[in-house]
């Protein structure tokens, strides 16, 4: 930077460095399961906390984190009506939702004359994570089941143990699906035959991995992914916008949409599904129960784990609310109530607001997309909503995005 020498530990120098080091985390968490992921970002936040940003953000009278403060706050207070009495989920995310969001804001302030170096970075971590998830999907898992079985002192007798396998590397396979979508791009619009082709072998891989591991959300989500992908080469700011604005609404119609859903699949359509899918239909339909006796301010945050009852299906007991309601909307309204709903979705409605006057060029919107997509697929139809190793990764991979963003318009 001519005319002024930056600072050794100054923001744009412990931006890359922390980026660096989290993406090495990163390689190595992701394919364990991915639960790692929630303290790589929030390391990186603390490492290059960007002091001079925050202090700007807070003079401003009509921040934009405000929303995202008060859905936040809503929460929290939650847990004073909550039946769920630990208060490690509340913890959780009141002291890793704030530094989350402030990964992608340090990843913008990574110099122009670094970039290149943090974008290798990415791609190689990316490769690495999809190699060792090949590896794993080609063998049935050897890696992960040698580790439970040398570490974690599982024996081979255990009926349930390929499943646990499975579950382990179909979480493993989210994160990657979504990092393997921004490098598939970025490699993409380099031009270069070389990378062209790379970017060809990634999204092989990461097509292999999201319909392996016996998890089918993967798989969705990665096709939806795929297909807002497409709309948002061809109206990149109309997309991202119309994506944003999609998530809040749905948000706030969920019981809604939930309920119509649970109309239209009568006996006959529930005995010609898989067990797995209408063991999530038995789940919303108790969730919706739940959520009719406290519409307003709901159970409180971690109610979902207390409220459960079972039932018999197909011959087996199972849970009727397993830890969560397996839709995120669902979980919200049930947990926070319409206040909560509506508070989250105004957080949401910021950006959709603000993205109206920004140019979006098709490279960032489509990364963009892609994780948003994908992410949040996999939380409406299977993963807790509060769960932090996906925010987490969710942070890293909008954050790569943030990073590989044009600077002029392709």
């Amino acid at each position: 930077m001519a005319g002024r020498a930056i600072p050794r530990f100054g923001q744009e120098n412990r931006a890359l460095w922390g980026w660096l080091g989290a993406l090495a985390l990163t390689a190595l968490l992701t394919p364990a399961g991915g639960l790692g992921l929630a303290g790589t970002a929030a390391l990186l936040a603390l490492v290059a906390l960007p002091v001079r940003t925050l202090a700007e953000e807070t003079r401003k009278p009509a921040s934009a984190w405000t929303p995202a403060a008060l859905a936040l706050g809503w929460v929290m207070l939650t847990h004073m009506w909550s039946p769920y009495r630990n208060p490690d989920e509340m913890l959780k995310l009141a002291l890793l939702t704030p530094l989350f969001m402030l990964v992608p804001v340090i990843a913008a302030s990574i110099r122009d004359e670094s970039r290149r170096l943090a974008l290798a970075a990415y791609v190689a971590m990316v490769l690495t994570v999809l190699l060792v998830l090949l590896a794993e999907a080609l063998t049935s898992g050897d890696i992960t089941l040698s580790y439970k079985l040398g570490v974690e002192d599982y024996t081979l007798d255990r009926t349930d143990l390929q499943i646990r396998v499975n579950k382990t590397l179909s979480r493993a396979a989210t994160p990657a699906i979504m990092f393997g979508g921004v490098a598939v791009i970025l490699l993409w619009v380099q031009r270069h035959p070389a990378l062209r082709l790379l970017a060809v072998l990634a999204g092989m891989v990461t097509v292999l991995i999201a319909f392996d591991f016996g998890v089918q959300a993967n798989a969705v989500a990665l096709l939806a992914g795929c297909i807002v992908t497409a709309f948002a080469w061809k109206w990149p700011g109309l997309t991202l916008r119309a994506l944003l604005a999609g998530l809040a609404i749905s948000l706030i119609t969920g019981p809604l949409l939930f309920g119509a859903m649970m109309s239209l699949a009568g006996p006959e359509t529930r005995a010609n599904l898989p067990m797995s899918w209408e063991w999530r239909i038995e789940i919303w339909e108790y969730a919706l129960q739940q959520i009719r006796q406290a519409p307003l301010a709901g159970h409180g945050i971690g109610a979902s784990r207390v409220l459960g009852a079972t039932t018999e299906l197909r011959g087996y007991e199972i849970d009727l609310l397993p830890l969560h309601a397996h839709s995120a909307a669902l979980t919200v309204w049930l947990e926070t109530g319409l206040v909560g709903a509506g508070l989250i979705a105004a957080a949401l409605a910021v950006p959709v607001v603000k993205l109206g006057s920004a140019t979006i060029t098709p490279r960032f919107s489509m990364m963009v997309c892609f994780v948003i997509v994908v992410w949040s697929v996999n939380v409406q139809f299977s993963y807790g909503i509060w769960q932090e190793w996906h925010h987490g990764a969710l942070a890293l991979a909008i954050a790569a995005a943030m990073i590989a963003r044009p600077r002029t318009r392709p």
